[in-house]
């Protein structure tokens, strides 16, 4: 954004929280863990123990249940105004969760976020 401001563009950007797209399969996210966890020493997969990686996965598919949101129609709201306001905002955030995360930005100037 600050780096195109050079070249006279400006850039509205859209700080999405988290979303669960259909064609998104958990599968995927576990297949990967166990891959990285296979790749671990012997050592450390025996620190941590067989339990560690059900519990977090399980918690991880918990989370997934709770934080995503399946509506991604507030990113779509989001892009829409940002591409035909007269007057597009810097920044604009989708999700309940991003609102929240990033609460304590909001109220900042965009030139102080973008320096953070």
């Amino acid at each position: 954004r600050i780096e195109m401001r050079h070249f006279g563009v400006k850039v509205s950007i859209v700080e999405h929280g988290f979303f669960k797209a259909e064609e998104v399969n958990s599968d995927i996210t576990e297949k990967y863990l166990f891959k990285l966890w296979n790749r671990l020493t012997p050592e450390i997969r025996d620190s941590y123990g067989e339990k560690y990686l059900v519990e977090y996965i399980k918690a991880q598919r918990s989370s997934v249940k709770k934080l995503c949101d399946y509506d991604i129609s507030n990113v779509i709201k989001c892009m829409e105004h940002a591409l035909i306001a007269k007057y597009p905002r810097t920044r604009y955030r989708a999700g309940w969760d991003a609102k929240f995360f990033w609460l304590f930005l909001s109220y900042a100037p965009s030139c102080l976020s973008d320096m953070l």
